[in-house]
């Protein structure tokens, strides 16, 4: 087991778990912010003196805007997120939610690997989008978006999509009122659920059958695939 080489021409390589450390797959996930020109240090300082972020959509449900962590921390590895999209294999036409999707890294590795899929990223706080945004311009990606939009928004629900990526990204309320959502979504369409992070996992096996107990989900050590 090796660093992973960061490679210009090909910056989200395919490769397994047992070819890296996860600390390995947060350090190259860092050469290439780097390599991108994401200023996120700046971003979350910025954050941190901000008084901006007081204010939540529903007064019933608490919201986490988690400021003062590490970037690697709020972040899944590039090279993660090449590893979940090969797993889904999205086809042309396709569509990829993120619902907590940060800075955006998942709009860099579809629009480089899956140019034909669709991909919507959804962020709370907006310098975050921002800055995914002034990364993002600088590449012919034209089906990736990244937004800024609160999920616990009473009005809100994530446009219908084939596949939904979900990080642990707040409380049991937030949680749950975005899993109600996609659940609507569900009675029309078949959907694949990415979830990432041991207590949206556990939320879902815990209080949403409709995911967990339909079909056999794929676990993994970071995330399980769910599939109405």
């Amino acid at each position: 087991m090796s660093a992973i080489e960061f490679n210009p021409h090909g910056p989200f390589p395919l490769i397994s778990d047992d070819e890296h450390t996860y600390q390995e797959a947060q350090e190259h996930s860092v050469v290439i912010d780097q390599w991108l020109g994401f200023k996120t240090a700046e971003v979350e300082q910025e954050l941190l003196k901000s008084q901006s972020y007081n204010v939540q959509a529903d007064a019933n449900i608490p919201v986490n805007f988690w400021r003062g962590l590490p970037v690697q921390a709020l972040q899944t590895p590039y090279t993660e997120i090449r590893q979940i999209l090969e797993l889904l294999k999205p086809e042309d036409g396709q569509h990829i939610v993120d619902l907590g999707c940060g800075y955006g890294r998942m709009a860099f590795v579809v629009g480089k690997h899956y140019p034909g899929v669709k991909f919507t990223g959804y962020e709370l706080v907006a310098e975050r989008v921002n800055e995914g945004n002034r990364i993002l311009k600088n590449f012919d990606y034209p089906l990736t978006a990244i937004k800024t939009q609160d999920l616990t928004a009473p009005q809100f629900v994530p446009v219908e999509a084939d596949y939904y990526f979900i990080f642990d990204f707040g409380s049991a309320p937030a949680v749950d009122k975005t899993l109600e959502d996609l659940k609507k979504i569900a009675k029309n369409r078949s959907i694949q659920v990415v979830a990432r992070g041991r207590y949206i996992r556990h939320r879902i096996f815990q209080s949403h059958p409709w995911l967990s107990e339909i079909n056999e989900p794929q676990v993994f050590d970071h995330f399980t695939i769910f599939k109405s």
